[in-house]
């Protein structure tokens, strides 16, 4: 289970049913994007469903939000939780410092996963 320590994950009940369930707990540092597989769906999703501009209607917001989740590749899903282990990797070469910065290097080539 991936979680920072945010209030709802902080909760005694979370607490006591991951510890029945055995449920093994990664400590995750909070507002860490890169860290995150599902950060970069919301980006994704949004330039997707306003591409033909902003939608108005709640309902109609709704339904392509809902439609363009169910829509999402495979490949893109697996590739933003293979970037993962990159930044895992950068985060303990800093000794978990605040050193790491969030997205490419100084340099390095921009590439588009979304």
């Amino acid at each position: 289970m991936q979680e920072d320590n945010a209030g709802p994950y902080a909760s005694i009940y979370n607490q006591k049913v991951f510890q029945i369930e055995e449920i093994q707990r990664l400590l995750w540092p909070g507002n860490s994007p890169d860290l995150n597989a599902i950060e970069p769906t919301w980006f994704w999703m949004k330039r997707e469903t306003t591409k033909k501009g902003a939608i108005t209607s709640n309902a109609q917001l709704k339904e392509a939000w809902i439609k363009c989740w169910n829509d999402m590749p495979q490949e893109l899903i697996q590739a933003w939780i293979d970037r993962i282990p990159v930044h895992i990797e950068e985060i303990i070469a800093c000794k978990g410092n605040n050193l790491y910065k969030e997205g490419r290097k100084k340099g390095q080539e921009k590439k588009r996963i979304h």
